[in-house]
């Protein structure tokens, strides 16, 4: 959501600044793992679909259109409890050799069996036949999660880059480093992917991370991309007057400020764990049921439990409700009951358990205060 509304903020790629910009041209090379000023965030998780009972099958393309596809295949080696042998054809050639062999320990986390791998891809620079110029690292971290408890689910073999470009580029006489990072994981780099500004390599790894299409702040200044090489060896720069400060736009993207200075209750929203007990004593009092689907993983479920459910607004507008709290790691049961598919998951019930209204994601203090009034 902040990366959206700092977009809104922005001029974008297409809208050029007045005048004609000085353009920085910045050579870039590839970073892994393990190199200074790596970023502190992923980009969001690929998946690849699987087929298969005892042997797992699939694919998935990186790069150019006309590169080939890289087959992966998932065993269990003899007396495993999962899958911990994952092969990946990372030549493209059709076949998997001794080298492309990878082995994991599965870990039990949360009833749940996860089975992790590292590798690196190789991304091909194609000419315009198709034939292989060149090719570039392209660092991976793959894993597969079985959960016993849903032996009909689909299986599917997950990933994200690991690895990240960098380069440096003389702005103002002194030099200053850049960062380009994919959001889209498909081997390409353009307007949809990341990049980050600082003054020194280490910086690099707390830079507000912005897309290709918004601005990034170096000593109080803006710079907005004008073009990126698809595959990440050069990006070019200029400086542009976006009309607002640095401080100006960073408070409007503040999105929990509202809620940090809501006033406090003198007791937080009180939640239960007991659901049959909830909806029992709902049906004899005739009282609403708030449930709260939320894991012990969920950043935004911590946030609303720190500056929302101990808002004094939030508090007022739940009295006579029962809250419940459900862990959806531990309740499947309810998760399937209740159709949750994210988390939270904040579903507002009348006396005899019907459902009033539901939202998904974090709910600031207005927004709570309304869903439970309205």
């Amino acid at each position: 959501m902040l990366l959206e509304l700092l977009a809104a903020l922005s001029p974008r790629l297409q809208d050029p600044p007045t005048g004609r910009p000085e353009e920085l041209r910045v050579a870039l090379t590839p970073a892994a793992p393990g190199d200074p000023g790596a970023p502190r965030w992923s980009p969001k998780a690929a998946t690849v679909p699987l087929t298969g009972t005892s042997v797992l099958n699939g694919s998935f393309t990186l790069g150019d259109a006309g590169a080939k596809a890289i087959a992966v295949r998932l065993e269990r080696s003899e007396g495993a409890v999962a899958f911990d042998v994952l092969h990946v054809d990372r030549d493209r050639d059709g076949t998997f050799g001794e080298d492309e062999r990878l082995t994991a320990t599965p870990s039990e986390q949360r009833g749940k069996w996860w089975s992790s791998f590292a590798t690196e891809l190789e991304i091909p620079v194609l000419d315009e036949d198709g034939r292989v110029l060149s090719r570039r690292p392209y660092p991976v971290a793959l894993w597969f999660v079985a959960d016993p408890r849903e032996p009909t689910a689909e299986p599917a073999l997950r990933w994200s880059r690991r690895g990240w470009h960098v380069g440096t580029v003389e702005i103002d006489g002194a030099p200053a480093w850049v960062m380009v990072t994919e959001r889209v994981l498909d081997g390409v780099f353009d307007q949809r992917d990341s990049f980050a500004l600082a003054r020194d390599r280490a910086a690099l790894a707390g830079a507000d991370a912005r897309t290709m299409e918004q601005h990034a702040w170096l000593d109080g200044r803006a710079y907005r991309p004008l073009a990126i090489d698809r595959h990440g060896r050069w990006l070019t720069l200029a400086r542009i007057e976006p009309g607002i400060t640095e401080a100006e736009e960073k408070d409007r993207a503040d999105l929990r400020k509202a809620d940090r200075a809501a006033p406090r209750a003198a007791r937080p929203l009180a939640f239960g764990k007991d659901l049959g007990a909830a909806l029992a004593s709902a049906r004899t009092d005739g009282r609403r049921v708030f449930l709260d689907f939320t894991t012990s993983w969920c950043g935004p479920c911590k946030e609303m439990t720190a500056l929302v459910y101990t808002a004094a607004p939030v508090v007022d507008a739940a009295a006579g409700v029962i809250a419940v709290e459900i862990d959806g790691d531990e309740s499947r049961e309810f998760v399937k009951t209740y159709g949750v598919h994210g988390y939270p998951t904040l579903i507002l019930l009348d006396d005899a358990g019907r459902e009033i209204r539901r939202a998904v994601g974090y709910q600031g203090v207005a927004a709570m205060v309304e869903f439970f009034r309205r």
